[in-house]
């Protein structure tokens, strides 16, 4: 909630290279941490890596992390170039996106707070449905991003949406990954960065080959229904153990 808008109001102030500065302290102080707090030694079963890794091999899990990854880069095909969509766009001053970026991050912690709720009574309907409210939402923005109002309220449902999504993919991975929890949550995360970068590059591609800010959009709306087929898939294989692993009645 705070990082995103006091990085922007350091890097407005004095120049982008001061937030770099800031995230190497705040790095280091948490390397510290780490090292000071951590026990020296942590004991693991023998071959726990290798099952884990072994356990990966599992199709939903492969599903859901792809899942993850085309959810992660629809939201950073726009996030990705929202200072410049809302000053030339939306025509809000410089000063202005700070405190946007901070209801921004209220947001998405509100939205990772229903995500967690939701995940514990129907993770799969959940998914989908918020996928899908997503990709309305990114067509929505298209339309509103030239009147200042209306664009603030659908970017902060967007954020609401966008974070409610993570807990929920995240209990999917470490769900289908049953025997893997640990590394398949760590690998998630590197699906959500991993797609921070693809939408981030596909924003430039499609910038650079002469469309408009206001149409990262579509894009982002190309790359939420992309989500929505490894998820149902998943959901399907789901369903489908499930219901093999069901004792046979005589």
């Amino acid at each position: 909630m705070l990082g995103v808008p006091a990085g922007r109001l350091i890097g407005h102030e004095f120049g982008w290279r001061a937030t770099f500065a800031g995230i190497v302290v705040i790095g280091l102080i948490a390397v510290a941490s780490l090292a000071w707090l951590l026990p020296r030694r942590i004991a693991a079963p023998r071959g726990e890596i290798v099952r884990e890794f072994a356990a990966l091999r599992d199709p939903r899990v492969l599903l859901a992390l792809l899942t993850s990854v085309l959810y992660s880069a629809s939201l950073f095909c726009v996030f990705t170039y929202i200072t410049p969509t809302l000053t030339r766009v939306s025509g809000f001053s410089e000063r202005a996106i700070a405190p946007i970026l901070l209801l921004f991050g209220v947001g998405l912690t509100f939205g990772s707070t229903l995500g967690g709720r939701l995940g514990d009574r129907l993770l799969v309907p959940a998914i989908l449905s918020i996928i899908g409210a997503n990709a309305v939402v990114l067509a929505l923005i298209h339309f509103v991003s030239g009147t200042q109002a209306p664009m603030v309220s659908m970017l902060f449902v967007w954020a609401v949406l966008a974070f409610a999504l993570v807990p929920l993919l995240q209990t999917l991975v470490v769900r289908d990954a049953c025997a893997a929890p640990n590394l398949a949550s760590t690998l998630n995360q590197a699906a959500f960065n991993l797609g921070n970068a693809i939408g981030a590059w596909v924003g430039s591609v499609i910038l650079n080959a002469g469309w408009q800010l206001a149409d990262l959009s579509w894009a982002s709306v190309g790359l939420s229904l992309c989500a929505l087929l490894p998820a149902a898939w998943d959901s399907s294989l789901s369903e489908r153990v499930a219901g093999s692993a069901q004792p046979q009645s005589t």
